[in-house]
């Protein structure tokens, strides 16, 4: 849990009433490889940090996984309409690894808000952080296929390394065959360069 308080630190003061408080409301809870943390139709109740693991977010479209994103230490998890509406989600969350998810309820959040004023810093910090990663999310998927796949190796090379091609080209909104074309036309060039 102390990860989840550093992490808080960067955002904005964390004054001890409020980390009491969150030390008392948080639930830790460890996930299995494969675990759905949010269902379609289902309500999202709580909102997680993330200590260890990857976590992807997924929709379908005709009847094809589309994953929106992935998630891993460090960040935070949610269905964001489904929680903050308190309507059914209409995406899947899934644990693409053993995970340990600090939890917070829809309730005990807004009660922090309005409880300790200096969380309201802590919550515009995390928005913008998601904001800006969402536009950079749909920035990339304007891109054609292959500056889509170099967006990926560039700027996320970690997710390469983690996550299952299938998904990660479900992620860039490709085939996994025009994946593999391009993961191969990538590491030919990587091949090629001057030692």
């Amino acid at each position: 849990m102390e990860q989840l308080f550093t992490a808080l630190k960067k955002f904005a003061f964390l004054n001890e009433d409020l980390r009491f408080y969150l030390e008392g409301a948080l639930k830790t809870t460890p996930h299995k490889k494969g675990d759905i943390l949010v269902e379609i139709g289902s309500v999202c109740r709580r909102i997680g940090f993330i200590e260890k693991g990857l976590i992807r977010g997924y929709r379908y479209k005709r009847n094809v996984e589309r994953t929106s994103y992935f998630l891993g230490e460090g960040d935070i998890v949610i269905s964001i309409r489904s929680f903050f509406t308190q309507k059914p989600a209409r995406e899947r969350i899934e644990a693409l690894e053993d995970c340990i998810i600090h939890s917070i309820t829809y309730d005990e959040l807004k009660y922090g808000y309005k409880t300790y004023p200096a969380f309201q810093e802590h919550r515009a910090e995390i928005l913008q952080k998601y904001y800006l990663l969402s536009e950079e999310r749909e920035d990339m998927r304007q891109l054609r296929t292959y500056e889509r796949f170099l967006y990926l190796m560039d700027n996320q090379p970690h997710l390469a390394a983690r996550i299952e091609d299938k998904y990660l080209a479900s992620y860039l909104g490709i085939s996994p065959y025009t994946f593999s074309r391009h993961k191969s036309r990538y590491t030919e060039r990587g091949a090629k360069k001057p030692r």
